[in-house]
C-alpha cells in the first residue's frame, strides 16, 4: 500500500539511476587503472586528466545520491505520516485474511480509549470483535470487493455519550488489478448528527413551549397514512384564553401556556405528538390507545387546571378516532374533532350561565 506512493517511487527511480552511473563511473575507473598498468607513460598526461575529471563526478554524484536518498526518506516518512493527521479518523488495513497490515495513531487511540484493546500489526480483527462484530466486518469486507467500495454507519454508546462512527471500506488492488487488502476508514461523525437533531428541533419545534408546531404534525401523518393506522386526534383550546390575557398581561399569558404544554407532556403517553396548533389551541396525536385510557387522560387534565379559574380560563377538548388514515387526510380529521370541542366549548357556557343563576337566586 504505502510502496504506490508517486512522489516516493520517483525518488527511488533516480536513486536507482544514480546508483548505476556510480557504478559505470567505477568500472571506467578501474579500466583507466588497469590501463596506467600495462601501458605506463602512453598518454599520461592524458589519463590522469581524465580520472581528476572521474573522481570529479563520482564525488558530486555521490553528493547527489545522498540529497536523492534524504528526499526519498522524508517522502517515505510524509507519506506515512499524512494518514496520522488523521486526528477525527481510524486507518487501518487488512489483508484478505482479516490480520492487521497498517493501523494509524488515531486507530490506536480510540481502541484503547473505548474498548481497553491495543491491536498490532500482524493480529487478526477477530481477536478484538465479538462473532457479531466479525460477522458485520466481514460482510462489509465482501461487499467492499465486490462493489468497489463500502459504507456503515454504527453507534458506540459510552458512558459520556453516544458516538456516532461513518466507515468506510475500500479494497486495495496490486499492479496486475487483484485485491489484495482491504483498507477502512472510520470516522467519528457525532458532531455533525448532533448540529443535525438541533437543526430538526429547530424546524419542528414551538419556541416558546417546546412543543412540536404543525410541520412535524404532518410529516408525522405522512408515516401514520403509510402504515394506514389508527390514531386518535385531539384538539384542545384554552377558553377566555384572549381576554385573560388582555386583563392580566402577555406575561402571565406565555406562563399559562408553558404550563399548559408541560401538563400534556406530562400526562401523555410518549408515543404521543403534541404541537401547540396556533395561539391557544393545541393538537396531540396519541397511537395505541384505547377510549378508557384517554378518557382517564382527558379527566386528569381538567381537574388538574382548576388553579387557571381564578384567570378565567377553562379548557374545552375535542377528539375523534382517524380510522381511515390511508385515504383521509389529516385536515378531515382536525375538523371532526373541532366540532366535538365546540360543542362542549357551548355545553360548558350554558352550564356557567345556569350556575350564574343558581348563584343570583
Amino acid at each position: 500500500m504505502l510502496n504506490a506512493n508517486p512522489a516516493r517511487t520517483k525518488y527511488r527511480n533516480k536513486l536507482m539511476i544514480h546508483i548505476y552511473a556510480q557504478g559505470v563511473g567505477l568500472i571506467m575507473l578501474v579500466g583507466v587503472l588497469l590501463f596506467m598498468e600495462f601501458y605506463e607513460g602512453i598518454g599520461t598526461r592524458v589519463v590522469y586528466l581524465l580520472l581528476v575529471i572521474i573522481i570529479a563526478f563520482l564525488f558530486l554524484g555521490i553528493k547527489r545520491f545522498f540529497s536523492l536518498f534524504e528526499k526519498y526518506e522524508n517522502q517515505s516518512a510524509l507519506y506515512k505520516d499524512s494518514f496520522e493527521i488523521l486526528v477525527n479518523g481510524s486507518f487501518y488495513i487488512v489483508d484478505l485474511e482479516f490480520n492487521y497490515l497498517y493501523m494509524n495513531k488515531s486507530n490506536t487511540e480510540f481502541m484503547d480509549k473505548y474498548y481497553g484493546l491495543h491491536p498490532k500489526v500482524g493480529e487478526n480483527v477477530s481477536k478484538y470483535l465479538s462473532p457479531l462484530h466479525m460477522e458485520a466486518f466481514k460482510e462489509n469486507v465482501n461487499a467492499a470487493i465486490s462493489l468497489g467500495f463500502k459504507t456503515s454507519e454504527d453507534i458506540l454508546e459510552t458512558v459520556e455519550q453516544d458516538l456516532y462512527l461513518y466507515t468506510t471500506y475500500y479494497p486495495v488492488k496490486n499492479s496486475r488489478g487483484e485485491t489484495y487488502a482491504i483498507c477502512c476508514v472510520t470516522t467519528d461523525i457525532t458532531d455533525s448528527v448532533q448540529e443535525k437533531e438541533k437543526f430538526t428541533e429547530l424546524i419542528y419545534q414551538d419556541p416558546l413551549t417546546n412543543l412540536f408546531n404543525r410541520r412535524k404534525v404532518f410529516d408525522y401523518y405522512k408515516i401514520v397514512q403509510q402504515e394506514n393506522q389508527k390514531i386518535w386526534v385531539l384538539i384542545f383550546d384554552l377558553d377566555n384564553f384572549k381576554s385573560s390575557n388582555d386583563t392580566f398581561g402577555h406575561v402571565a399569558g406565555d406562563r399559562v401556556l408553558v404550563d399548559f404544554s408541560n401538563l400534556l407532556k406530562s400526562t401523555f403517553p410518549s408515543s404521543a405528538i403534541i404541537a401547540r396548533w396556533g395561539g391557544d389551541e393545541f393538537l396531540v396525536l396519541v397511537p395505541n390507545i384505547t377510549y378508557g385510557s384517554l378518557r382517564v387522560i382527558e379527566t386528569t387534565i381538567q381537574s388538574s387546571i382548576t388553579y387557571l379559574d381564578e384567570l378565567g380560563i377553562s379548557v374545552s377538548i375535542g377528539e375523534v378516532l382517524a380510522e381511515d388514515t390511508i385515504n383521509k387526510n389529516l385536515d378531515y380529521y382536525i375538523d371532526a374533532a373541532d366540532l366535538k370541542m365546540y360543542e362542549q366549548k357551548r355545553l360548558q357556557k350554558e352550564d356557567y350561565r345556569r350556575n350564574s343563576k343558581v348563584r343570583h337566586q
